[in-house]
């Protein structure tokens, strides 16, 4: 799920690939029995999950899927696919590149193939839609953030959960207090500096950082700017720390898990490594924070995608139907992956898990990590420019005024 796609050749390949997309995706001159299947490594669970629903639907059908794995850089070798005109019929599509894909005309419209989509969160399926309501890939699974507290810490400090504040400002402060009673090498909170943790704070704060018209806006709240001050003054005052940059480690889950953090926001991939690298910690996990007295937390969500050219499109659909539809049960269970479907979050009774269910919460208001064609130079642009804000080189309103020139003149250059 925590997946980052490399846009520079994708884009060039996808703006060529437009044309060479054939007409009607409906003729079937091919048996339709067998379909591809292009997937990314992933883990082992996830991995056994997959084949063996995919071998659920195999015996379901008497159809055949050939799965294939694409270990390195995977939108670029299936935009290279597209190009090439051999694209497989199914493949997995992360919403942050949906909206290029859709763009240049390579996915089929799904939209009155998918069954009983009322079931689904709709801000995931929105999220593969394009400006028309058109729908080209069906979610399969999400991560969401939330708010993860190492209780042992937590009490030996003196608190309790009860004194964790919901809300961000309230943390900001507890944090502050809490980090008096820490060692030098320990952070009341670790925190991520990218947009993609940030943005929906950001929209929280009243900024949209992607305008209607696909371009930057990081300066027009001065909300916003006081929410990324705060991540500023958090790190200097040393109540926020970085896990790479102040505690030497690769990412948060590493802090947390080694006692150097008390809290942090991160996504439900970090159960994994607590389970089998960190059996020993002790946490609870709450809904993100409120901002600005809004919910809010980042989602991340997959989809399968059907090739516009697919001579197989019937089993293509058959196949996507059955993985988010009778078969999303089994592929959730054995992944370890979140349910796109409510019914199926129901059937398997996530909410009464304390730590699931503050992610399964955040999947009914979280924003999406997906927002037009322009979201990799913009989201680039931010990272860049705030690491300068945070390295005391520029101050937050110097570091987003050049941040939206940044992006606007490579959209303007691109277009």
């Amino acid at each position: 799920m925590k997946k980052i796609a490399a846009f520079a050749l994708a884009t060039s390949l996808l703006l060529g690939v437009t044309a060479c997309s054939s007409g009607d995706s409906t003729k079937t001159t091919v048996k339709d029995d067998t379909i591809t299947l292009a997937v990314w490594g992933s883990s082992p669970a996830e991995t056994k999950g997959l084949e063996t629903t995919v071998k659920s639907f195999e015996k379901s059908t008497g159809k055949n899927v050939k799965i294939e794995v694409i270990q390195d850089n995977f939108q670029d070798a299936l935009t290279a696919r597209f190009a090439a005109k051999n694209a497989p019929d199914v493949f997995y599509m992360e919403s942050f590149a949906a909206p290029k894909f859709i763009k240049s005309g390579v996915l089929a419209d799904i939209s009155n193939d998918v069954k009983n989509q009322d079931d689904f969160y709709q801000p995931l399926l929105n999220s593969f839609k394009d400006k028309e309501g058109k729908l080209y890939a069906v979610p399969k699974d999400y991560s969401t953030l939330a708010l993860y507290v190492n209780t042992d810490l937590l009490e030996k400090a003196g608190y309790t959960m009860a004194d964790v504040p919901s809300d961000w400002e309230g943390l900001l402060n507890f944090s502050k207090t809490l980090q008096g009673k820490l060692t030098k090498d320990q952070a009341a909170m670790v925190f991520d500096t990218s947009m993609a943790r940030h943005m929906s704070s950001l929209i929280a704060s009243g900024l949209d950082p992607v305008t209607a018209e696909g371009k930057a806006d990081f300066t027009s709240s001065p909300k916003a700017l006081d929410y990324l001050q705060s991540l500023i003054d958090g790190h200097k005052e040393g109540y926020l720390k970085n896990a790479k940059i102040d505690l030497g480690v690769d990412w948060a889950g590493a802090a947390f898990g080694t006692n150097k953090a008390v809290m942090m926001i991160e996504g439900n991939w970090v159960l994994s490594a607590l389970k089998t690298d960190y059996p020993t910690v002790k946490y609870e996990a709450l809904e993100a924070p409120t901002v600005n007295g809004n919910k809010e937390t980042m989602t991340f969500t997959v989809g399968y995608a059907i090739s516009k050219d697919s001579k197989h499109k019937k089993t293509a659909t058959e196949f996507i139907n059955y993985m988010t539809g009778d078969g999303q049960k089994q592929w959730s269970e054995l992944s370890g992956t979140f349910p796109t479907r409510q019914s199926v979050a129901d059937a398997m009774k996530l909410d009464e898990d304390k730590v699931l269910k503050a992610h399964i919460e955040g999947a009914k208001y979280g924003t999406v990590w997906s927002s037009g064609v322009n979201l990799p130079v913009i989201s680039g642009a931010f990272d860049n420019q705030f690491l300068a804000a945070l390295n005391g080189d520029k101050t937050v309103n110097d570091a987003m005024k050049a941040a939206e020139k940044e992006a606007n003149d490579e959209i303007a250059r691109q277009e």
